[in-house]
């Protein structure tokens, strides 16, 4: 009898642990750890991006549209400073709540909603950032790509200078540069 029950303890937590290695547990995981690297490089980007002077006395307001996609991993940066200014995360309805934002994560849910906001932001000094597929070639800034599981970086250099914005070059040597299409 010891020895059924010591198989069936073995036959269980093998179970278990399969249960708890599974794909789609795995696949939670890569996600939970992806959107940490990615809330890590939104911190990168306002730190290496330079604003007009008239900007320099605003905070750095990261700001949402469209529902959060890092589950939370922004909060964080909350209240810490970047370049002697303070961190402030803000969830927006809609692109009438950007003025003030230094940077703005478009979720890619907001795709189809991206040339109207493009229009809202043209002229504005606020680095828009997202993970949608072809972000950066149609007027977004900064595009979050996967490339053999890890995590790239296109930066579309037109749409950053007509926004007024300076990429600082260490963080140029890290990403692809594109150019809008010819379509804008």
């Amino acid at each position: 009898m010891a020895v059924v029950s010591k198989i069936q303890s073995a036959v269980l937590a093998l179970l278990l642990a399969a249960a708890f290695l599974s794909p789609a547990y795995g696949e939670d995981n890569v996600r939970l750890v992806e959107q940490e690297i990615k809330a890590g490089l939104l911190y990168n980007f306002l730190k290496y991006t330079q604003w007009p002077p008239e900007h320099a006395n605003r905070g750095a307001i990261v700001c949402l549209i469209g529902g959060d996609p890092f589950s939370g991993h922004l909060q964080p940066m909350a209240g810490r400073t970047v370049n002697q200014r303070s961190i402030e995360i803000r969830n927006l309805e809609n692109v009438k709540g950007v003025d003030g934002c230094a940077l703005l994560y478009v979720h890619a849910n907001e795709k189809s909603d991206w040339p109207q906001l493009q229009k809202a932001l043209a002229g504005k000094d606020v680095l828009t950032v997202s993970d949608f597929d072809g972000f950066a070639e149609n007027g977004g800034m900064i595009e979050f790509t996967h490339n053999d599981n890890r995590i790239g970086v296109k930066i579309n250099i037109d749409a950053v200078t007509a926004a007024h914005l300076t990429v600082e070059n260490r963080l140029l040597r890290l990403a692809n540069a594109v150019h809008s299409s010819a379509a804008d």
